[in-house]
C-alpha cells in the first residue's frame, strides 16, 4: 500500500483560541444530538447496560448491573454534573443530563483529536473539518454514544493512542492504558492490538524495541486498572481471562460473525461509511490504516465471541471509524472539486 508523506504537525497551527472554539462547537453539536435522552424517552428500557450506567451515576448499588457498572470512567465524569443538576434542571432527568455531558465531553474530544490527525496527515483544515462532521453524524454517535452508553470514552482514548503514535510520544501509552481500562473492557485488546500493529507496519527506523516494551506496558496498565475496577464492583478479585470468559456466548462463533453482518443495525452505521471510506485509504499513513483495520478485525472476532449481532457496530466504529471518515472526506472533497472545475 502506497501512501503520501505525512504533513508536519506544524503545517497548520490552530492556536489555542481556535482550538477552544472548535472543541466547544463539537461539544455543543454532541449535546444537541443527544438531547432527546433528557426528557423524550427513558433509555433504561433499551437494555441492561443503560440501566447499569444509570444506576452507577445515581449511586445505586445493584449486583445485577455487573459487569456494566465496572465501566466506571464515563459514570464517574457524569456524576458531578448529575449532582449539580439534581433538583435544578426542570423536566430533564439529571442522571441522563450528567451522562450526556460526560459523553459529549469525550465525543467532542474524539472529534478534536481526529481534526488534529487530519491536519497532520493532510494539512487541510476544511477537509479535516468535513471528516469530523461525518464522524459526529454517524449513527453510532448520535443513537448510541450519546444516549447514555460509555463507548465515547473508549473511542476518544483509542484516538488518543493514535495521536500519541503520530506525535512520537510512545511513553504516554501506559498512562492511556491505565485510564482506558476504566472506560471499557474491550479497550485492553483494542489499544494493545492497535499499538502493536502500528509498530509492526512502521518503517524500520521507527521500530525501536523500547517502543514494543511500551506497548507491553500499555497492556499491563490497562489490565491492572480493568481488574481493579471489576474486582471493586464484583466484590472479589478475578483474573482477566475469567472476566473474558463471562462474555463467551458458547455458540457457533462463525455463525455469530455472520449475524453481525446480516443484522440491519450494523448497516445503520456502515451502509454509507464503508462504500465511501475504502477508496482513499491508500492516501493515508500506512501504519494508521493497518492498525485501524487489524483492530477492526479484532472487534468483529470479539463480536462473534460474544454474539453481539448488529451491536458490533459500536466497537467496529471505534476501531475503523476515524480512518474511514477521513478517507471518505478525501473522496467527497475530490468529487466536489472536479464538479466545480467542470
Amino acid at each position: 500500500m502506497q501512501t503520501e508523506p505525512m504533513m508536519p504537525d506544524h503545517a497548520i497551527k490552530l492556536g489555542a483560541g481556535r482550538s477552544a472554539l472548535l472543541w466547544g462547537l463539537f461539544f455543543l453539536i454532541c449535546f444537541g444530538l443527544g438531547y432527546p435522552t433528557l426528557n423524550r424517552y427513558d433509555a433504561r428500557k433499551l437494555g441492561p447496560d443503560w440501566q447499569g450506567y444509570y444506576n452507577n451515576v445515581a449511586g445505586r448499588d445493584d449486583p445485577g448491573d455487573f459487569p456494566f457498572n465496572a465501566r466506571v470512567l464515563v459514570p464517574s465524569v457524569a456524576r458531578p454534573f448529575y449532582l449539580v443538576a439534581r433538583g435544578r434542571c426542570g423536566s430533564w432527568d439529571p442522571v441522563w443530563f450528567g451522562l450526556l455531558v460526560a459523553n459529549s465531553l469525550f465525543a467532542a474530544s474524539a472529534a478534536y483529536l481526529l481534526l488534529r490527525i487530519g491536519l497532520r496527515v493532510l494539512g487541510d483544515l476544511p477537509l479535516a473539518l468535513l471528516a469530523c462532521t461525518l464522524y459526529l453524524l454517524n449513527f453510532v454517535v448520535g443513537q448510541l454514544w450519546l444516549t447514555g452508553m460509555v463507548d465515547s470514552a473508549e473511542a476518544c482514548l483509542l484516538l488518543a493512542v493514535a495521536w500519541v503514535l503520530f506525535a512520537d510520544r510512545w511513553w504516554l501509552l501506559p498512562i492511556l492504558g491505565a485510564v482506558g481500562g476504566l472506560a471499557k473492557q474491550s479497550f485492553l485488546p483494542f489499544a494493545t492490538t492497535f499499538a502493536a500493529a502500528w509498530w509492526l507496519v512502521a518503517e524500520r527506523p521507527a521500530k525501536r524495541y523500547v517502543r514494543l516494551v511500551l506497548v507491553g506496558a500499555l497492556a499491563a496498565t490497562s489490565t491492572a486498572s480493568l481488574v481493579l475496577a471489576q474486582s471493586a464492583m464484583a466484590g472479589h478479585t478475578a483474573a482477566p481471562w475469567t472476566l473474558a470468559s463471562e462474555w463467551n456466548s458458547r455458540s457457533n462463533y462463525v455463525l455469530n460473525l455472520v449475524h453481525c453482518f446480516t443484522d440491519q443495525q450494523f448497516w445503520y452505521a456502515f451502509v454509507w461509511l464503508l462504500p465511501l471510506g475504502v477508496w482513499r485509504l491508500n492516501r493515508l499513513p500506512r501504519p494508521w490504516v493497518a492498525a485501524s483495520l487489524v483492530t477492526g478485525a479484532v472487534a468483529l472476532v470479539l463480536g462473534g465471541y460474544a454474539d453481539l449481532h448488529g451491536t458490533v457496530n459500536r466497537p467496529f466504529f471505534t476501531a475503523v471509524g476515524p480512518v474511514l471518515t477521513l478517507s471518505a472526506a478525501l473522496l467527497l472533497a475530490e468529487r466536489k472539486s472536479k464538479e466545480t472545475s467542470a
